[in-house]
């Protein structure tokens, strides 16, 4: 502000010396006058001399300045011209001094500043014309504090190096903080701290700095955002000598003048699902905002920008502009068309908007989505009879709303149609918001591949078909369902973790394979089974293998029940031969719910906890036990079943149970081998069965020798559906030149390791 008062008086004074002798109150020729108009009258004498300062009061800030302005006059008070002046000061520094007087005005001036002296004095300038002299005097307050040790000074500056106290958005200002020494001479490599109490409108940039050979440290400082405005004060810190000098000044933070430009885009008019680039400048106070980051909000009234939303911000670029994509597609997918209007804004209210014109989508594709399931099963099977077909409607890669399409069947094993009555009939859809067509395919009584095709109603040159879409002949059928054990008796009873296998094997009822991933799940009575296993073709068959394992709970007799079961159907008698269950005419063989026969008595007991898989039927029929377990009546008259089977795995002990069925004589000895805590139950597969002979008489001309093992080693034993049947094994050793006082020792060695071993002395 010193700065252009400075200015302006300058101003008034070359424009009152432009105007000398044209105006103003000009004497006749040869008289005394204030004018310089010819003439012949002698020159008027310097009576006094006005001096006078543009500000009563001088900072110490670097760069602060006052202007001294002199008007020499005569007697009459009139204003003198081209009257030389000589200025002085009592202190600060002279600077561009105007010495010439001329026109009304009559002055001369020039620029008084502190310079170096940090004290608070006053200073008293002296001009002097012709004999005469004017003064003014001058006050100077410290802008620093002092210690004795040093001083420190702080002001804000502007780009043109002129102190402010107001600083705004689009500007460059900065911090300085000058520190000398008590005699006044520049501290060099001094650190500064500088401050801030209003950081939410203000910011400095860094806040600390070394200061220069001039003693001066400066750091930047802006407005915090461009709407931020108030008032803030800025302190600077250093240490001089012992003591810590800080200094503040207060300054107004002023919100920008922020405009923008014309919204510019690449193109005008954009076909169907087209793009185009888009940009704005912003501007504060006139000038881009090139040094100001400003964020510009996008919005379109149809289609997206970069983040695939109809609005999106972007912050200006070095060069003040900020630039985002945008296409004529709308987030959900869904194009635009005609006229769309694309805007910008900036905080602070400014705006700009331009409007584009899109051309009208045209369907151009059509794309096969998914047949769900893949696979159905003939009419009448019991198994799901329908799939569901979709195709996607689209301009280039964008989906098409409210486009018609014509489904038609190019592929039918038979019986296959797009109703549930087998109509052959061709079916028209209308696409969803989604661009998606879907109809029903129903089964016919034939099994077989099928193919339905989609066609655009607008161009049936334009289509798809439907993959791997066919009609199989049945789900699994209770008829062909079977379940098999790997081992069936474990060495379970007393070692967790012992294993075994099961497989089960699903066909419908031709006997074909079922559907890959058919899920057959399981369920024990004791031990540890894998809940599920999904079928797979392996040369042809469908099957899947689960593990089952030894642990707690451990039946009492060591028999422990596994069920296998999964959705199919129950079988009948095709009495019609039409390849389908017509009730009322094809005979039914009825089942009820499957269920796990724990306890193996045929029958189903809740008591127990029997595990069971209810369809709610409650129709008359008899029951059944394991293998294929069947609760009575609970029959119903569909087709649609739990199929099932059950196993029964066997715990068996890692010690023998032994039976002698002979008695042992020099020819051999014949037994019986069972689990020693369940007498009933064989040993464990793999078991071996070892015997060698001692000769007790070594005069003798023989040897006393085994000739012979039977049922080495233990096999695997099928439990049967029987829970009392005897499972134990049968053995014999046969001998040969034994007799009296020989010995006899049988080994049994059980998977784990353990053998036990009997002693039989030959009588």
């Amino acid at each position: 502000m010193r700065f252009l008062k400075i200015l302006f008086g300058l101003s008034v004074a070359s424009a009152l010396v432009a105007c000398g002798g044209g105006g103003g109150n000009a004497s006749a020729p040869g008289t005394l006058g204030t004018g310089s108009g010819s003439g012949s009258g002698s020159r008027a004498p310097v009576a006094t001399i006005d001096v006078v300062a543009s500000a009563a009061q001088l900072n110490n800030a670097a760069g602060s300045s006052v202007l001294i302005t002199a008007t020499v006059k005569d007697a009459n008070n009139n204003a003198l011209v081209a009257r030389a002046v000589t200025f002085a000061a009592s202190s600060g520094n002279l600077t561009s001094v105007q010495t010439a007087t001329g026109g009304d005005f009559g002055g001369a001036t020039a620029v008084l500043s502190t310079g170096a002296d940090d004290t608070s004095r006053t200073i008293t300038v002296t001009v002097t014309s012709e004999g005469k002299t004017g003064t003014v005097a001058v006050a100077v307050s410290s802008n620093g504090v002092s210690n004795g040790a040093g001083s420190i000074a702080v002001a804000i500056f502007n780009s043109g190096n002129a102190a402010v106290t107001s600083i705004a958005s689009g500007g460059s200002f900065t911090a300085r903080a000058t520190v000398r020494d008590g005699t006044g001479v520049a501290i060099v490599n001094k650190l500064v701290l500088f401050n801030l109490n209003g950081a939410s409108i203000a910011a400095l940039t860094p806040d600390t700095a070394l200061t220069n050979a001039a003693g001066v440290a400066q750091v930047v400082i802006s407005p915090s955002s461009l709407s931020a405005i108030g008032a803030a004060t800025l302190s600077a810190s250093t240490q001089v000598g012992t003591g810590t000098l800080t200094i503040g000044t207060d300054f107004a933070v002023s919100a920008a003048n922020l405009t923008l430009g014309l919204l510019n885009v690449g193109s005008v008019n954009l076909p169907s699902g087209g793009n185009t680039s888009v940009d704005i400048a912003a501007l504060i106070n006139g000038v881009a905002a090139a040094g100001t980051p400003v964020n510009i909000a996008f919005s379109a009234s149809c289609g997206r920008f970069n983040s695939g939303t109809a609005s999106f911000s972007q912050v200006t670029n070095g060069s003040g502009v900020a630039s985002v994509s945008y296409s004529a597609v709308n987030p959900d997918g869904t194009l635009c068309s005609g006229l769309v209007t694309l805007s910008a804004s900036s905080a602070g209210g400014a705006s700009s908007s331009k409007s584009i014109t899109v051309a009208a989508p045209a369907a151009n594709a059509i794309t096969f989505v998914a047949a769900t399931p893949g696979k159905i099963f003939v009419a009448g099977s019991g198994a799901l009879e329908q799939s569901v077909v979709e195709f996607k409607v689209l301009s280039g890669s964008t989906p098409m709303v409210n486009e018609a399409v014509i489904f038609s069947i190019q592929t039918n094993p038979g019986g296959v149609g797009l109703n549930a009555s087998g109509s052959l009939a061709n079916v028209t859809v209308t696409t969803d918001g989604q661009g998606i067509a879907r109809v029903s395919v129903f089964s016919g009584t034939i099994p077989g591949p099928v193919k339905v095709r989609a066609s655009l109603s607008a161009n049936p040159l334009v289509y798809a078909e439907t993959q791997n879409l066919s009609v199989s002949s049945g789900p699994p059928s209770q008829r062909f369902m079977s379940l098999a054990v790997q081992t069936y008796n474990i060495e379970g009873w007393t070692i967790d973790g012992k294993g075994t296998q099961l497989t089960v094997r699903l066909a419908d009822r031709q006997g074909n394979p079922v559907e890959d991933g058919t899920v057959v799940n399981f369920t024990a009575e004791g031990g540890q089974v894998a809940s599920s296993c999904a079928t797979a073709l392996a040369n042809g068959i469908s099957s899947c293998t689960v593990d089952f394992i030894s642990q707690n709970p451990r039946p009492s007799n060591g028999r422990v029940s596994v069920l296998a079961f999964t959705a199919g159907t129950k079988d009948y008698v095709d009495v019609n031969g039409n390849n389908r269950y017509d009730a009322g005419v094809d005979t039914l063989l009825n089942i009820g719910d499957a269920y796990r026969d724990d306890n193996e008595d045929g029958v189903y007991n809740s008591s127990v906890g029997e595990f069971v898989v209810p369809r709610l039927g409650n129709a008359l029929c008899a029951g059944a036990g394991e293998p294929f377990p069947s609760r009575v009546n609970t029959c119903d008259a569909n087709l649609a079943t739990t199929v099932r089977q059950q196993a029964v795995i066997l715990f068996s002990s890692s010690q023998p149970f032994v039976t002698f069925t002979s008695a042992l004589n020099a020819f051999g000895v014949s037994f019986k081998l069972g689990s020693l805590d369940n007498n009933l139950l064989p040993m464990p597969a793999g078991t071996t069965v070892t015997a060698e002979a001692v000769d007790g008489s070594p005069a003798n001309a023989v040897t006393c020798s085994v000739a012979k093992v039977t049922g080495n080693p233990v096999p695997n034993v099928n439990p049967t559906t029987d829970p009392l049947a005897d499972l134990t094994t049968s053995h014999s050793v046969f001998l040969k030149d034994c007799g009296t006082g020989d010995t006899l020792f049988i080994n049994i060695g059980a998977p784990s390791g353990l053998i036990t071993t009997y002693t039989l002395p030959i009588p």
